[in-house]
């Protein structure tokens, strides 16, 4: 078993592609997307922090001495403060990392993408459809051989993958997320890897389903653009 830092470290190798100094370099996702200035993975056991690759020496001494603070409530300010001394920020994204345990049977029965049905996430999940190869495993719920929940590797390393989960607006409160979710959490199981799950704060339905399968909470994740 890890504990909340290592799996911290572990999320951040899978959330992001890194450099031999350890600095991110870009997101680990298969289309290209602008990568974060900071990150910052906060634990009850201490706190992983990456910078991006183009983060002048001096702004990562500044951001540095504003998490040494004593007052921890007063931190993330003083690094926003921080970093908009270089440059604007353009958002921030908080959030629960959790990692899966248990897994309930009663959820585990959604079906396992493959090429002889994967014509299924055409009409409601064609970009997944495009990337499927990249998201593997994936897992879905269909009604009249349409994919209507699904939930599949958004970003993967040799350690731990990332769950992404989608339903389509009519067919959500059926409970079909808690399926995809823990059939693609078992898959990841079996293959050796860590199956991991993150939110945002105001999504409330995501963090739902984190609750109702039990997920167990190893820290915050913050990451500033």
């Amino acid at each position: 078993m890890y504990n909340h830092l290592e799996l911290m470290s572990i999320q951040a190798e899978v959330l992001y592609i890194h450099n031999y100094a350890g600095r991110i370099t870009m997101i680990n996702e298969p289309v290209d997307q602008p990568a974060p200035r900071f990150f910052w993975g906060q634990t009850d056991a201490g706190s992983i922090v990456r910078f991006r690759s183009d983060t002048p020496d001096r702004l990562v001494h500044d951001v540095l001495q504003c998490l040494g603070q004593s007052d921890s409530t007063e931190q993330l300010a003083s690094v926003i403060r921080a970093l908009e001394k270089d440059r604007a920020i353009k958002g921030i994204w908080i959030g629960p990392a959790f990692v899966f345990q248990e897994f309930a049977n009663d959820y585990t029965n959604a079906t396992l993408v493959n090429d002889d049905n994967k014509y299924c996430l055409e009409p409601g999940f064609p970009t997944l459809l495009s990337e499927l190869k990249f998201r593997e495993p994936c897992f879905m719920v269909t009604e009249n051989n349409m994919a209507v929940s699904v939930c599949f590797s958004a970003r993967s390393s040799d350690k731990a993958a990332e769950a992404g989960v989608e339903t389509l607006k009519d067919y959500r409160g059926k409970g079909y997320a808690m399926r995809v979710t823990s059939s693609w959490a078992q898959a990841i199981r079996r293959s050796q890897k860590i199956p991991l799950y993150s939110t945002s704060w105001d999504n409330f339905s995501s963090q739902s389903i984190a609750k109702r399968l039990r997920l167990h909470l190893y820290g915050t994740d913050i990451s500033i653009y």
